[in-house]
């Protein structure tokens, strides 16, 4: 796996750390009492200088949007290794890119990606923000209530507004009644008519991710917590109008030297 020529390593570490995320779990490690490692702020130290870097639960950011997906790889007993596949919103299937975190101090850790077939790249990083979940806006942790209200649409996704209600969506001004309920820990299942229509999904930060079913999906599916679904309609990013998170992120990432 970890085996991106260095030239094309060091271009998508620089453009996926402008405002960037990584998540956890086959999803879902977030489940136990703090945020995994590498959530957080981070400052890449890279040949051309430093970059920031930005790690929710769950997801990897780019263009200050969440963009890629993670999964934790099973396979290794070193408990400061922690392997991901990686799957692009939208995508229906993991991309060949490997990320690597290796954590080597309490606060540092080594951050490799490895596109499938060329030379992985690792550069160092240090933390600049105050790990654990009660103090982090980018967990998922105990943020449940904040599912319900208002999102609003951004440039990854089609609609314009969302509100949650405990038995009912409102998209555009469309009012649609449905039965929502936690499914794991930073995700809720929406039933229509006894039928799985969606994920609205903890995106760490500011955002959700309303991620829609293709026709088929199960109730046993949707409450699935070991296996993930990958092959989704549709996934639009929406934000929380009322968030600070953004704000937090751009006042650690001033403190880069």
């Amino acid at each position: 796996m970890f085996g991106i020529r260095r030239n094309s390593a060091l271009k998508v570490i620089a453009k996926a750390a402008v405002v960037a995320a990584v998540a956890t779990g086959s999803l879902a490690s977030s489940a136990f009492a703090e945020s995994p490692f590498h959530t957080g702020v981070w400052q890449l130290n890279t040949p051309e200088g430093p970059r920031g870097l930005v790690v929710s639960d769950w997801l990897v950011f780019e263009d200050g949007l969440p963009k890629r997906w993670l999964y934790r790889r099973a396979g290794t007993n070193d408990e400061n290794q922690f392997d991901f596949f990686s799957r692009t919103i939208g995508d229906s299937g993991y991309t060949p890119v490997g990320i690597r975190v290796y954590r080597t101090g309490e606060n540092a850790m080594k951050y490799t990606l490895a596109p499938k077939g060329e030379e992985p790249v690792e550069v160092s990083a240090v933390r600049l923000s105050i790990p654990n979940f009660e103090n982090s806006c980018l967990s998922v942790e105990k943020k449940g209530k904040r599912f319900f209200g208002n999102w609003a649409g951004t440039s990854g996704s089609k609609l314009k507004k969302l509100n949650v209600g405990k038995d009912k969506i409102t998209i555009d001004g469309e009012a649609r009644d449905i039965t929502i309920e936690e499914v794991r820990v930073g995700r809720m299942g929406i039933t229509e008519g006894g039928k799985p229509i969606a994920f609205l999904t903890d995106a760490g930060g500011d955002y959700a991710v309303l991620q829609w079913f293709k026709p088929g999906v199960t109730m046993e599916q949707m409450r699935d917590k070991e296996r993930e679904i990958l092959d989704f309609a549709s996934e639009e990013i929406v934000r929380n109008p009322g968030g600070d998170c953004d704000a937090q992120i751009a006042s650690r990432l001033k403190a880069m030297k």
